[in-house]
């Protein structure tokens, strides 16, 4: 995840973990996701092929966001916060608990 991406959410006033910082190189998804469901955060991935799948259908998560457009974070940071906002209007909590939102979806240029 682009580090522009991570200091626009912060200055947001959003708490961001990076996952190798809690976990290392390698983490297992499964893993991973339970974290985030225990500590009631939204995981942020580029991974659609992992977490649009079986994994995340495995597991109960707090929500997945996918982005698949590899720039969009980098190229518009304020842009994809305000997205996010968006999405965080739209669904409460509990609705985003165990779903899986397309990003590129939501977010207009």
């Amino acid at each position: 995840m682009p580090s522009v991406f991570i200091t626009t959410l912060q200055s947001s006033g959003y708490d961001v973990i990076k996952a190798n910082t809690i976990f290392g190189e390698g983490t297992n998804d499964r893993q991973l996701l339970e974290y985030c469901a225990e500590n009631e955060y939204l995981f942020i991935t580029h991974d659609k092929k992992d977490f649009s799948g079986p994994v995340s259908n495995g597991v109960d998560h707090a929500g997945i966001i996918i982005y698949t457009n590899p720039v969009l974070l980098r190229d518009d940071p304020d842009g994809v916060v305000r997205t996010l906002e968006r999405v965080l209007g739209y669904y409460s909590p509990q609705e985003l608990a165990g779903e899986q939102i397309w990003l590129d979806q939501w977010h207009s240029s």
